[in-house]
């Protein structure tokens, strides 16, 4: 014995885990809110957490560099700290270096801003912009966003290989977060989902943010099937008639099989 009182049972342990808990969950929040950043009663009235717990969490943040404060408008963004890790991270993503060459080529052919997004959970996240050399550039997205998955031609890709009773209820659970996105059609999006569940790629006219817009995806598979990440395009809907849109996937469906082929190894893969 020496003396000492023991901790209840879990205290010690959990304590640490708690906190690092509502730092992710404080972080997630503010990474999935507008790109102006988040205001305080936002974060309290998505994370439940209460506002003194926040108030002590962001500091924290804010001192590691992982969160600032604008101040201005008091609005709370991720840090550049945080950033350099993401990029870092995305760095070494087997996905991101095996596509990279292959997708920047592929906005060069088809003239359109080409994305590569992977899932995280209930979210969807860009590790992969690729421009081309057009003036006019179409698409919203840049590396390192992070959106609920379901609600871009890149998630609908990927949705289109998953079994469908976990399509619907990711719909079902993310529903709430769709219908903060602005000029949001759940009708249109269903249709959309349900084309992408019957086809095995996505093709969504009319985009979600832009009536002017369309946008297509496939999804880049393992060996059994189940999809890693996405390749999606934006394009101004008038730009490409019935062939053009045929072409168009042709090439995004090549680009995928050749990616998957270098991660996986797969035989038979069209990547000659």
């Amino acid at each position: 014995m020496n003396g000492r009182t023991a901790a209840p049972r879990g205290e010690a342990d959990e304590a640490p885990a708690g906190s690092l808990h509502r730092a992710r969950l404080l972080v997630t929040t503010i990474a999935r809110g507008s790109r102006r950043g988040s205001l305080l009663i936002e974060l309290v009235a998505r994370t439940g957490l209460p506002r003194p717990t926040i108030h002590r969490v962001l500091d924290t943040l804010i001192d590691m560099g992982w969160v600032e404060r604008d101040p201005v408008t008091l609005r709370f963004n991720l840090g550049r700290d945080l950033a350099a890790l993401g990029y870092s991270a995305i760095g070494r993503q087997p996905i991101e270096r095996a596509a990279a060459t292959e997708l920047s080529a592929l906005a060069v052919a088809l003239d359109q801003v080409v994305f590569l997004n992977i899932r995280s959970g209930l979210d969807s996240v860009c590790i992969g912009r690729y421009d081309s050399l057009s003036q006019i550039q179409v698409g919203r997205g840049d590396v390192g966003l992070r959106t609920a998955f379901g609600v871009t031609q890149s998630c609908l890709a990927m949705m289109s290989r998953l079994p469908e009773e976990e399509v619907w209820e990711v719909v079902r659970i993310n529903l709430s977060r769709f219908h903060r996105v602005e000029r949001y059609d759940e009708t249109r999006h269903r249709a959309a989902i349900e084309f992408a569940l019957a086809h095995g790629y996505s093709a969504f006219d009319g985009m979600v943010l832009d009536r002017s817009t369309s946008g297509m995806g496939v999804p880049i598979c393992d060996a059994g099937g189940y999809p890693v990440a996405a390749i999606g395009t934006t394009f101004i809907s008038a730009w490409l008639d019935e062939s053009g849109r045929a072409a168009c996937r042709a090439r995004l469906e090549a680009a995928a099989a050749r990616i998957a082929q270098r991660l996986f190894a797969l035989p038979g893969s069209g990547a000659d």
